[in-house]
């Protein structure tokens, strides 16, 4: 369901669609989470709902970051991360653990959480 629809629509028609899945607490299948997990964009928004749905912390950092869909951002603001997530994240960065992000992902949570000002 998912790879369809990634496939045949627009982005911010597929933000719309998983903020509808988020709201309504749907279940997804294995597979689908599987197709979001691998799915890149440099879309915050996307990210940030992709994490929510997916219980991913990196993406829903990147999702606080972004200020154009104030309903994702405050999801991703109320959801709680700890220093010790953010330096997690860092150490999959530095050991080039892709396993469960990719390595755009890590490397962005890295450029907007710099170690001198990380959670805001």
């Amino acid at each position: 369901m998912i790879e369809t629809l990634i496939k045949n629509n627009c982005e911010s028609d597929l933000i719309e669609w998983l903020k509808k899945l988020y709201t309504n607490d749907t279940n997804i299948s294995e597979s689908d989470k599987i197709k979001l997990q691998d799915y890149e964009t440099a879309d915050y928004v996307l990210l940030g709902i992709i994490g929510l749905i997916l219980d991913n912390k990196a993406r829903i950092l990147l999702g606080k970051k972004q200020v154009y869909d104030k309903e994702i951002q405050e999801k991703c603001k109320q959801y709680p991360i700890s220093q010790n997530d953010i330096a997690e994240i860092a150490n999959k960065f530095l050991e080039d653990d892709f396993s469960e992000e990719s390595e755009f992902i890590l490397r962005k949570v890295m450029l907007e959480y710099p170690k001198k000002n990380r959670i805001r």
